[in-house]
C-alpha cells in the first residue's frame, strides 16, 4: 500500500528528512510532487514484488514513521 507525507521545503529539518526518507525507500518508488511553493508530497510506493518485499518496506514505513513522530 502506498502512503504519502507532506514535508514543508522552508524547514531545512524537513527537507533533509524528506532526502533521508526518500533514500531509506528508494529513489525508484518514491515520486516527488510539488503542492505549491514551500510544500512537497513524497508518495511511497510498493514495489512490484510485494511477496519478496513485503516485510522489508514495513519495516522502512516504521523507521519513517517513528521518525516524524518523534520530530
Amino acid at each position: 500500500m502506498s502512503f504519502t507525507i507532506i514535508y514543508d521545503r522552508r524547514d531545512p529539518e524537513a527537507l533533509a528528512s524528506a532526502r533521508r526518507h526518500r533514500g531509506l525507500w528508494g529513489v525508484l518508488y518514491t515520486s516527488i510532487d510539488p503542492i505549491d511553493e514551500t510544500h512537497v508530497a513524497l508518495t511511497f510506493r510498493p514495489a512490484p514484488n510485494r511477496k519478496r518485499w513485503r516485510a522489508w518496506e514495513r519495516v522502512r514505513k516504521s523507521w519513517i514513521l517513528e521518525e516524524l513522530e518523534a520530530a
